[in-house]
């Protein structure tokens, strides 16, 4: 599997991306071309091709978002250039060029600052390990790197461990004292957005893909599996978006299905 698109960025965009930014399967060739709008129907898609028949296909899924295969390691923005790697056989950003993982800076206070989006992440703590279902025990540490909760409790709303018994304690608020703070000291944390949480997707990590997590070790200890986002699945309201950490696909489960998850604060 690929990387999925949100599907605030229009086809037309990311045909444009494509077209203006990738010299394709040339790896930080980049030339302008004329903007092409194609509208294909959900479940088709496009292809686009350079002058050696090289080609790179971009299907449309039945959601509406855009699949790109091998999209490395961030979602794109309008415009932004992308370029074809052909010894990863991973579509990303250009040398040189914003996208790349970069300016993370650990605070020394158990969270992470990417400067690159603003984002302030929660740093994991622990070892990996069996994983601790939080909805059959009490979960003290809502850090703790084996922790797994429910997005949901009654099926669609998010009334899940997820929201009821991790935001909570990170936020501070299931305390033994009445006054408590929140990791490092702040009370906004929340669960990231798809696309948040594929931007701390690291396909060039040690191991990414062979048994060992697809993210910076600045993150912490992180389970090469699938973390929760704050996304529902457009048609199923029963099911949500994640990242699955060990080849850093996105992929949805089941709301009742207990994953892992790492807090964020800013943006939005």
């Amino acid at each position: 599997m690929g990387r999925n698109l949100p599907g605030t960025l229009h086809r037309a965009a990311v045909l444009r991306l494509a077209l203006v930014a990738l010299a394709l399967l040339g790896f930080g060739a980049a030339a302008r071309a004329d903007d092409v709008k194609v509208q294909p129907k959900v479940g088709s898609g496009f292809v686009v091709t350079n002058n050696t028949g090289a080609a790179q296909r971009f299907k449309v899924l039945e959601s509406g978002e855009v699949f790109l295969g091998g999209l490395s390691p961030v979602p794109p923005v309008e415009d932004q250039p992308l370029c074809y790697n052909a010894t990863t056989g991973q579509l990303g950003g250009c040398p040189g060029a914003p996208g790349a993982l970069a300016g993370l800076v650990d605070n020394g206070d158990g969270t992470v600052t990417d400067n690159q989006t603003g984002l302030i992440w929660e740093k994991k703590t622990g070892t990996v390990g069996p994983l601790v279902d939080c909805s059959t025990t009490t979960c003290s540490n809502p850090d703790d790197v084996n922790n797994v909760y429910k997005w949901s409790a009654s099926g669609t709303a998010p009334d899940g461990g997820l929201f009821t018994d991790f935001l909570e304690r990170v936020n501070g608020k299931l305390c033994a004292t009445s006054t408590c703070p929140g990791l490092s000291g702040h009370s906004d944390w929340r669960v990231p957005t798809l696309s948040e949480l594929q931007t701390i997707v690291d396909l060039s990590a040690t191991g990414c893909g062979t048994g060992s997590p697809c993210i910076m070790p600045v993150f912490g200890p992180t389970v090469p599996n699938g973390y929760w986002s704050s996304a529902t699945r457009a048609g199923n309201p029963n099911s949500a978006w994640d990242v699955f950490f060990f080849d850093g696909d996105s992929l949805n489960f089941d709301k009742a299905d207990g994953l892992y998850v790492r807090a964020v604060r800013g943006g939005l």
